[in-house]
């Protein structure tokens, strides 16, 4: 008996660990995000009461539905970086996320390809959510070394 109280201790330690590094699971993904921060493919992004048709954003439900507030053009989100002076027409768009691992999640969204892939999900609080987009291995290579040269942290 004496023996079985530490096991099952370090066994409830052990599975709430476990359970808690899977972000994906996470409540707090299950919410509403307005996009601030877009650099080199990392998309970071704080917690928003109301979904502004103003401002981009992503909107997570639990039956693995998204919306998103993208841009209508091809490039998506980085419109506003190609033509500084200009400000881009926000549209809701309906689309589909899902789990591929503990920290990984698909989206994809059929009208607009601008926010399809497969994303990493490096920080998420309660107020918080940083997300980076993963492609194949030579490009991942040549953005690793991009972010190292210009000290960004994901």
């Amino acid at each position: 008996m004496k023996k079985l109280i530490p096991f099952l201790l370090l066994l409830f330690f052990a599975a709430g660990f476990m359970k808690s590094q899977d972000r994906t699971s996470n409540p707090f993904l299950l919410q509403t995000w307005k996009l601030t921060n877009l650099d080199n493919y990392i998309y970071t992004y704080e917690k928003q009461n109301i979904f502004n048709a103003k401002t981009p954003g992503l909107k997570f439900s639990k039956n693995g539905k998204i919306i998103g507030n993208l841009s209508k053009s091809a490039n998506g989100y980085d419109l506003k970086e190609d033509f500084p002076g200009k400000v881009s027409k926000m549209e809701r768009y309906i689309g589909s996320w899902k789990k591929v691992s503990d920290t990984t999640i698909a989206i994809v969204f059929s009208s607009n390809n601008s926010m399809d892939g497969t994303f990493v999900i490096s920080r998420l609080t309660e107020s918080g959510l940083k997300l980076r987009k993963i492609f194949s291995a030579d490009v991942e290579k040549k953005l690793d070394s991009i972010r190292r040269t210009k000290s960004i942290s994901y």
